[in-house]
């Protein structure tokens, strides 16, 4: 094919080529710069100011939220699962999920996985403290019945033997 073309020809197709190139990298350009009314963000000093502003966000959510943490912390830690208090369960079961969802609104930004985290480690605190509690109570429980059983049987003895010399 090459062979076929004369030497004005390939200068004729590589300016129509290069003019194509230029025209469609021009509309290309217009249309991402000029058009793009987010051309602002590519900008050093525009990033800068909103990655402060997403700090300020964070270190405003978690002043808003250290409060509650605490408040979370008083109440598992004097939690008494002996007492039939289930308002007192549901309370502290929504404040975890509230402290789950301070994650999940801002789920984009990996510094607030520590609100999910911490909200997991207190659901596991608290299920476990109720679960420890159970477990206590049943081996007292079990304790008491074998003592009940003891004196039973030895008292089932005596009655035995007492029966078996008359």
């Amino acid at each position: 094919m090459n062979d076929t073309m004369n030497q004005k020809e390939r200068i004729i197709g590589f300016i129509y080529v290069f003019l194509l190139f230029v025209a469609t990298a021009f509309i290309c350009c217009l249309l991402l710069f000029y058009y793009n009314s987010d051309f602002k963000i590519f900008s050093q000093k525009d990033f800068a100011i909103a990655k402060m502003d997403r700090i300020r966000e964070y270190q405003n959510a978690q002043s808003s939220v250290i409060h509650a943490v605490d408040s979370l912390y008083n109440k598992i830690n004097r939690f008494n699962p002996a007492i039939n208090a289930i308002y007192e369960e549901n309370d502290i079961r929504f404040m975890i999920n509230d402290l789950k969802n301070t994650y999940e609104k801002n789920a984009w930004d990996l510094r607030y996985k520590s609100f999910l985290h911490v909200s997991e480690f207190y659901f596991m605190w608290f299920t476990d403290k109720k679960e420890l509690w159970s477990k206590q109570d049943n081996i007292a429980r079990f304790k008491k019945n074998l003592e009940e059983c003891e004196i039973g049987l030895s008292n089932k003895k005596n009655e035995l033997n007492a029966a078996t010399r008359k």
